[in-house]
């Protein structure tokens, strides 16, 4: 799994978890002021950005091996951001050791019922039932206008001119690899599971 480093490892360790389509680049711009006060983690998840896919992907799988990362760091404790699909993933992390996460900054992630409008749809029918008419329904924003939507999707136009397309671009060029197609359509339907959770996460 790849992953940026910054700043003193003797500092308090702060775990960035990027959400779809991107990868630990979301945070280009403020690794560096970051890591003046902390220990910067910003793994890329797998089959995302330099992380190669792997079999079976999960966001369990995904926690259990930045689990993993953090022991190999000697980061037993640390400030937790989550972002998107990175909320599903760190949520584990949090639900399993509480005493470990310092604070936790939680940005455009759904982990709580309130938070499931009628964008969830159809992602939740094929969570209930898993069949291809429903995948294909769930997975259509796998394409290149929609990831170029979550970049300037709603953003007022003086501002989404000043987003570089070079990042969209990146993104789905990455997606398209071999591999990371499947990783997104496995990671939809283990939605079901992180939806599931919402009751443990809010205790």
């Amino acid at each position: 799994m790849a992953v940026r480093l910054a700043g003193d490892p003797g500092k308090p360790a702060i775990l960035l978890i990027h959400g779809f389509p991107s990868s630990s680049e979301s945070f280009r711009n403020v690794i560096d002021t970051v890591a003046r006060d902390c220990f910067v983690i910003a793994p890329d998840l797998p089959g995302f950005g330099r992380s190669e896919p792997v079999e079976r992907p999960s966001f369990l799988r995904f926690a259990d091996m930045i689990d993993g990362l953090l022991a190999e760091l000697g980061a037993r404790s640390f400030h937790l951001y989550l972002h998107d699909y990175g909320a599903a993933v760190g949520l584990y992390l949090a639900t399993r050791a509480p005493r470990g996460v310092r604070s936790l900054i939680v940005q455009n992630a759904s982990a709580h019922e309130s938070g499931m409008g009628p964008s969830w749809s159809a992602t939740r029918r094929y969570g209930t039932d898993p069949t291809p008419e429903r995948e294909v329904e769930a997975t259509a924003y796998l394409t290149l206008e929609e990831v170029r939507d979550q970049y300037v999707g709603g953003v007022p136009g003086d501002i989404a001119d000043r987003i570089e397309s070079r990042l969209w671009e990146e993104d789905w060029r990455i997606m398209s690899l071999p591999g990371r197609l499947e990783t997104q359509r496995a990671l939809v339907l283990d939605d079901r599971t992180h939806f599931a959770r919402f009751g443990e996460i809010a205790e």
